[in-house]
């Protein structure tokens, strides 16, 4: 079955529509995996900063506690300076950390218990124990060395707890990331095949008015066409060459024409009028 005149001009406008709208598509495609590479990036180098922040927390609490059980036990005053540093980094770290997991629920509540822990366990006031290691004997020392494990234990856990919580929210991300890389990747696809079928239809139509283009020989004698070394009807020729039923009808000059040979004909069968019945 012939393609109509109209399915032709659509197919036509189709094919030089499509390429301009797969180009504008992979435009657009290329600036929304940009923006979303960049948010992805931007997203894993901030979790790792956050992570960064608990591990050097964790770090700055291990020396707050030893700096403090170091003063308890012996009560020499040179543990405080280490400690004071210690105690003001956690500080700052927890500040951080605040800011850095802002409009994260989950971690924001660990932070809170984190930061009570810290100053529940590890601030403490000097001159109140300032002669506490003077009298220290070895039970004493077992004793605060394991209050010491269990401190550091405690806030472990918090830590730990956060950690995770932050590590699984890096490991969805990239899983989105991957999906959003899929995506990408099967568009792009998408796109490269509507532009190839363009591009094909583009050529047929390109081959389809080069056609057109060539002479046709018509017979000058009886108005034939030649096609494919075939001398065809008019009409023939158009119906094999691009698919156009003709159908037939008479002109105003042929009718014309016609009805005039009619009437000379009919005159010709009547004859000369007959004489015979006149008189002399």
């Amino acid at each position: 079955m012939m393609p109509t005149q109209k399915t032709k001009k659509l197919l036509f406008w189709f094919g030089l529509s499509l390429p301009m709208v797969a180009l504008i598509a992979m435009t657009w495609l290329v600036h929304q995996t940009g923006g979303q590479f960049s948010n992805s990036f931007n997203w894993v180098m901030h979790t790792y900063k956050v992570l960064d922040l608990f591990e050097q927390t964790q770090s700055h609490i291990v020396d707050a506690e030893a700096n403090q059980r170091g003063y308890f036990l012996t009560g020499r005053r040179d543990y405080l300076e280490p400690y004071q540093r210690s105690m003001q980094a956690i500080r700052e770290d927890l500040a951080e950390l605040k800011k850095e997991t802002r409009g994260i629920s989950s971690q924001q509540a660990n932070l809170a218990l984190l930061e009570k822990t810290v100053n529940d366990e590890l601030v403490f006031d000097p001159s109140a124990v300032a002669f506490a290691g003077l009298n220290s004997t070895n039970s004493s020392v077992l004793a605060m060395t394991e209050r010491g494990k269990i401190k550091l234990e405690h806030i472990r856990r918090i830590l730990f707890q956060a950690h995770e919580e932050q590590e699984h929210a890096l490991s969805e991300q990239q899983q989105r990331a991957e999906s959003d890389v899929v995506y990408t990747q099967v568009m792009s696809l998408v796109l490269i095949i509507a532009v190839a079928l363009a591009l094909a239809m583009v050529v047929v139509i390109m081959l389809r008015l080069e056609k057109l283009q060539e002479f046709v020989t018509v017979c000058a004698w009886t108005g034939q066409v030649k096609f494919q070394g075939q001398w065809l009807r008019l009409d023939e020729y158009l119906k094999r060459q691009f698919g156009i039923s003709v159908s037939h009808s008479l002109s105003q000059e042929a009718a014309e024409k016609m009805m005039r040979e009619i009437e000379e004909l009919n005159r010709a069968k009547d004859g000369p009028p007959n004489d015979s019945s006149k008189t002399v």
